[in-house]
């Protein structure tokens, strides 16, 4: 996806959906990377590097995990950044998976 600011506020919450329409849930938290230190007087910059989706990443977001590892997600959850097609005002549109990968289709 092309370099564009997002608040991250407005990310979570979101439907996503693939671009056939079929449904991941909602977006539930959102990973960042740090992709400067920063210098005096210049804060770091930030990228966003992953969403977390569907009804486990709800439950990670409010601490409802077992493990307590930053991965407690299973790669289903998990919506990388280079996979979104488009951000809408009511969904996040998203590459389908690919052969191999599963996302399971969710309601949450």
């Amino acid at each position: 996806m092309s370099t564009t600011v997002v608040k991250l506020s407005h990310l979570l919450d979101l439907r996503v959906e693939d671009q056939d329409g079929r449904s991941f849930g909602q977006v539930h938290d959102v990973r960042v990377r740090r992709v400067t230190s920063g210098e005096p007087g210049r804060p770091p910059t930030y990228q966003v590097d992953e969403l977390i989706v569907g009804p486990r990443g709800l439950r990670v977001r409010l601490g409802w995990r077992r493990a307590r590892g930053p991965d407690a997600v299973s790669p289903g959850d998990v919506v990388g950044w280079d996979d979104v097609l488009a951000i809408e005002s009511d969904r996040l549109v998203i590459r389908r998976p690919r052969d191999g990968e599963r996302r399971d289709d969710v309601t949450s």
